[in-house]
């Protein structure tokens, strides 16, 4: 019934909370993340709790449940919101009460704002595009080439450094050890996307007759000639 990323409403002793559901515990307790009023702006602007403030909630104190999911568009979580009385910014944390939006400053959405655009086109019907549409931007997994490490060493200056800084960023995330629950699911969830794409990486080279390779842990050191 309760997903991460479904927003609520509970009530606790008596007082009305809105938050985001950001996990389900093993109790099957629901761990919220909450708004919480702040000074900024004359007192106008809510913000998520810290990390170590997070709130395990039993099901029973929802007064109030939006299904979201965590892949909704950014268009469901404004509604959402609104129906619960906030404006969210663009930060994904900061908001302010509807009364309050015109007197109120709120960080700019930099993504895409036109979700109908890409309402409006028609995924491919080829299974291997996963729903994508047939717009040159994405290609079948039968058509795209093997996954292979860039080469600082066939790059210019600027694009050898990023390539170096990208890898030691990918090697030190691997050594990186979450110290609250948002950085928790944070990274339980690039390490199940990166083991499907790693074995979605390993088929393809396998088909095309290659070995494997181990797309999280990116070469440092300069490959011998």
């Amino acid at each position: 019934m309760y997903t991460a990323g479904d927003i609520i409403e509970f009530e606790i002793s008596g007082t009305l909370f809105h938050g985001e559901i950001v996990g389900i515990a093993e109790d099957n307790k629901l761990e919220v993340s909450r708004l919480k009023k702040t000074q900024k702006q004359e007192g106008r602007i809510w913000e998520f709790v810290d990390d170590d403030k997070w709130s395990a909630i039993n099901s029973s104190y929802v007064k109030k449940h939006i299904k979201i999911g965590d892949s909704a568009p950014r268009s469901d979580h404004v509604k959402a919101w609104k129906e619960f009385g906030f404006v969210p910014g663009g930060d994904g944390i900061t908001f302010c009460r509807i009364e309050d939006e015109d007197n109120t400053t709120l960080p700019m959405f930099h993504g895409d704002e036109s979700d109908s655009e890409s309402d409006e086109e028609e995924p491919s019907t080829n299974p291997k595009m996963h729903g994508y549409a047939d717009d040159g931007f994405v290609v079948p997994d039968d058509e795209g080439s093997e996954f292979e490490f860039a080469d600082p060493d066939e790059l210019d200056e600027e694009g050898a450094k990023f390539v170096r800084e990208t890898h030691q960023a990918v090697r030190d995330y691997n050594k990186w050890e979450p110290q609250d629950k948002q950085s928790t699911a944070i990274k339980k969830f690039i390490d199940a996307m990166d083991e499907k794409a790693a074995i979605q990486t390993d088929n393809h080279r396998f088909e095309n007759g290659k070995e494997s390779i181990s797309t999280s842990n990116p070469p440092l050191k300069k490959r011998k000639r």
